[in-house]
């Protein structure tokens, strides 16, 4: 007769060497290559390269253009001409076509990879080796015996390792575009109507924040996993609350999305195309 007890058992096994190879690749993944910058490259270099090469040609149109609508208003006796704010804006732009890339690669070198590899440092190796001994755990076994309880506790644990990885692949991305459209960011400095500065420094900023704090929500979790305790039920409220923070984000980092109007941007949109979903 078939044990379905054994294959339960066989398939506990099976997830909890997932689990514990999962772990030692999601540690050296962390300290070796997840918040490592090396710069742009490929298409995203060939791409900031012509951004460069058509801001710089842009600037200069939009620069000659207006010194040339100045002049003639000059002529003409108008009193908001101002050639003067022109050169000016001219000359920031050109700064800003240097100062911001180095502004990313401080941002990630100087800013995340500190921060992150401090936090990173704080999980450390003893995960590993308390994740294996939570498995073998006499209170673990006596709060979650039966197999469909452990299984719910490992599927919480890939689920929060899953979003935390996707979430920090999300934001290093918007980074890497926020670098490769910085040229024609600076360029729009130019123009009174259409700069945009002030929303790349409020993306940077809320990028960074959301990394850094997605990294110590996961310390957070780590730290709910592995710490001791006489008995399991103290881990468990760490455990969901820690989770949360890693899938959700907390609620600080959502109002300086909103704030920054990166928020209402997504929230429109995603608006808008649920729209045109029901009415087609």
């Amino acid at each position: 007769m078939f044990n379905f007890d054994d294959l339960g058992t066989r398939i506990l096994e099976m997830i909890r060497d997932w689990l514990i190879e999962l772990v030692e690749i999601f540690i050296n993944f962390l300290q070796n290559v997840m918040f490592s910058y090396e710069g742009l490259g490929g298409i995203a270099l060939q791409a900031y390269d012509i951004f460069v090469w058509f801001g710089g040609l842009l600037l200069v149109s939009v620069a000659l253009g207006k010194v040339i609508n100045q002049l003639i208003g000059e002529a003409e006796g108008s009193q908001e001409a101002n050639i003067w704010h022109t050169v000016v804006g001219s000359f920031k732009a050109g700064m800003l076509l240097v100062i911001m890339p180095f502004v990313v690669s401080i941002v990630m070198k100087g800013i995340i990879e500190p921060f992150t590899g401090y936090f990173v440092g704080l999980m450390g190796d003893e995960m590993i080796a308390s994740v294996e001994s939570l498995v073998e755990s006499e209170n673990f076994v006596d709060v979650f015996g039966g197999v469909m309880g452990q299984l719910l506790v490992w599927l919480l644990v890939m689920v929060v390792v899953a979003f935390f990885i996707f979430k920090i692949f999300v934001e290093q991305a918007q980074l890497l575009m926020d670098e490769i459209l910085s040229p024609l960011v600076a360029i729009s400095v130019v123009s009174e109507t259409f700069s945009f500065i002030e929303n790349w420094w409020r993306d940077i900023i809320s990028h960074t924040v959301t990394i850094v704090v997605l990294t110590l929500s996961m310390a957070l979790f780590v730290e709910a996993l592995t710490m001791e305790s006489e008995t399991l039920w103290p881990k468990i409220p760490a455990l969901i609350g820690t989770g949360a923070l890693v899938i959700s984000g907390p609620s600080l980092v959502k109002s300086i999305w909103f704030s920054s109007g990166i928020g209402r941007t997504g929230q429109s949109v995603a608006r808008s195309a649920m729209h045109l979903v029901s009415r087609r």
